[in-house]
């Protein structure tokens, strides 16, 4: 390939990936893989997910923290979920001026967690929110992520400890 090649396809990759800034599509709900034309990384990701409790009773919020395990392990963009086996349960809420996440629709209002477009300098190396169970949700049930350190570099199916909900 010839230097022009390389550059014309960088661009077109990042330009791609700059698509999805504004947050993940409904598209990526199910399988939180997001639609950036390149394959997630296979390394265990730098990032944890960790929760105020680990027993929480249904109805009653608490917090799920991402953050990353070095101050140079920044998020750029993210699409968090609760999920009990394979379903999407449960409900976040954010401050309506929140600069970096906004609420997704992944089946039902407010389920899922992703990012606002935003400039660089305001990648979050710890993020917060608030997630509430329902009131007639009862087991276990284990945040889950997709975080994205760039538009070519992200991870799927970063995962909490396990959480159980008690009525």
């Amino acid at each position: 390939m010839t230097w022009f090649t390389y550059v014309a396809v960088a661009v077109a990759v990042l330009a791609y990936a700059d698509g999805y800034s504004v947050g993940a599509p409904e598209s990526a709900c199910k399988d939180m893989i997001p639609r950036h034309p390149v394959p997630p990384q296979k390394t265990a990701a730098p990032y944890k997910i960790t929760t105020s409790t680990k027993v929480v009773r249904a109805g009653t919020p608490m917090e799920v923290t991402i953050s990353g395990n070095k101050p140079t392990d920044t998020m750029r963009g993210i699409l968090l979920q609760a999920r009990k086996g394979d379903d999407i349960v449960g409900t976040f809420t954010l401050d309506p001026n929140d600069s970096f996440a906004q609420l997704l629709n992944c089946g039902a209002p407010g389920n899922a967690i992703t990012h606002k477009k935003h400039d660089g300098k305001l990648d979050k190396q710890t993020a917060t929110f608030t997630w509430t169970p329902s009131e007639d949700l009862d087991g276990e049930i284990k945040f889950r992520a997709t975080i994205a350190y760039n538009g070519a570099v992200f991870w799927v199916g970063v995962e909490s400890a396990p959480v159980s909900i008690t009525h």
